[in-house]
């Protein structure tokens, strides 16, 4: 004879406190899945540029401590380095940040980041670059990432095509010839891309000599087989006081690690996320309480007969498992909808992927066990006869 399931009759015999309960559930999973994807955006975002460098190794400054300060090295430097057997190619990359500002007709002038295009292609892998390489040549001619906050005033077509607009880059008229898929960050609201040799027409001032003398971050591709974390400290000795070269992975870590705990909006981001979590564990223990206040004659009757308490505590751990499932679903939905919305509107990566979700799943599962187990409490400690 098959056992009624009891967990779940209690949990489904009334569909409308079913529904408040999943919307309570679901609420709280939400404030952890916002919560939680804006602190993943906060490491994400830092990083985009560097993903997209098609090379081995990076170069930076030892100053720079983070990607958007404006500390730099001497381009012969990477000249010195390609003299390494095991480096195959060596590319300079431009970043300014502190002299440029863009300013679109009836708008005022705003910072921009604005970042070098190396002559030899295949060096920046950022979608949509590839496709429009060809509008870089002209002189006075930029590309703009289409995911540029929308209070810099560019416009743009149905199709993310940049419409015909006068546009002013460091108080010099500047062509918009094209887009391509960048993101904001928690530093940069916005990105150009221009040719490295625009540099030195836009910013003359950038370099203490040529604007082009100074590089921002060098990258490499060394040859196969060749060691990379060798290489890494063979080009570091070069010059151990200027800069550090490192793999690529280990300068995303680097960025990830300085904006999780060296800015207080990564622990800020963490504490909301508790915050939902605490928020879900009250939600839930006020239902799963008077779900069980409503059932205590039958549940008294079940322990009269000599059912025990782990029984009663098997019984409430699957009604909990049951509701944060309930709880679940319905908010991994909203949060696909509030992410793809959020990210339209400010650019910072909104993802939720698989890893993410499950780790909310957890948590929403944690929070409905919890609350389950200290609303069961009563029924664990009663005399059978004091719940009649």
């Amino acid at each position: 004879m098959s056992r009624t399931p009891l967990a779940w009759k209690n949990l489904v015999h009334e569909p409308r406190r079913l529904l408040l309960a999943s919307a309570g559930v679901g609420f709280a999973a939400v404030l952890m899945f916002t919560q939680n994807g804006f602190r993943h955006a906060l490491l994400d975002s830092p990083v985009q540029l560097i993903e997209w460098m098609e090379c081995d190794l990076v170069a930076t400054s030892t100053a720079r401590y983070m990607l958007p300060v404006n500390q730099r090295f001497a381009r012969s430097l990477l000249r010195r380095a390609e003299s390494d057997p095991d480096v195959s190619a060596a590319e300079a990359l431009l970043i300014e940040r502190l002299m440029a500002r863009v300013r679109v007709a009836g708008e005022r002038a705003r910072p921009i980041r604005v970042v070098s295009v190396p002559d030899p292609p295949g060096w920046l892998t950022i979608p949509g670059l590839k496709e429009q390489r060809l509008s870089l040549q002209p002189p006075g001619t930029a590309l703009i990432d289409r995911k540029t906050r929308a209070r810099y005033g560019f416009q743009f077509d149905h199709r993310g095509s940049p419409l015909p607009q006068t546009v002013e880059l460091a108080e010099k008229r500047i062509r918009i010839v094209g887009s391509v898929t960048i993101g904001t960050d928690f530093a940069n609201e916005g990105s150009l891309l221009i040719r490295e040799s625009e540099f030195a027409r836009y910013f003359p001032l950038r370099g203490s000599g040529s604007p082009l003398g100074v590089v921002d971050v060098g990258m490499f591709r060394i040859k196969r087989g060749a060691d990379p974390d060798q290489v890494a400290e063979r080009l570091t000795n070069l010059a151990p006081c200027i800069w550090n070269v490192v793999r690529k992975d280990e300068l995303k870590q680097k960025e990830r690690k300085f904006w999780s705990e060296q800015t207080p909006v990564g622990a800020i981001f963490f504490i909301g996320t508790v915050m939902g979590f605490v928020v879900g564990v009250i939600i839930c223990y006020q239902i799963l309480y008077t779900s069980l206040q409503d059932a205590m004659p039958e549940f008294a009757t079940l322990k009269a007969m000599g059912y025990p308490n782990r029984y009663f505590v098997g019984v409430v751990v699957r009604q909990s498992v049951f509701l944060s499932w309930f709880g679940f679903v319905p908010a991994v939905l909203v949060a696909l909808a509030l992410f793809w919305m959020l990210e339209s509107y400010s650019g910072l990566p909104m993802r939720l992927t698989f890893t993410r979700a499950i780790t909310v799943l957890a948590l929403t599962t944690s929070m409905c066990l919890i609350s389950g187990l200290l609303a069961l409490r009563n029924l664990v400690r009663a005399d059978p006869a004091s719940l009649f």
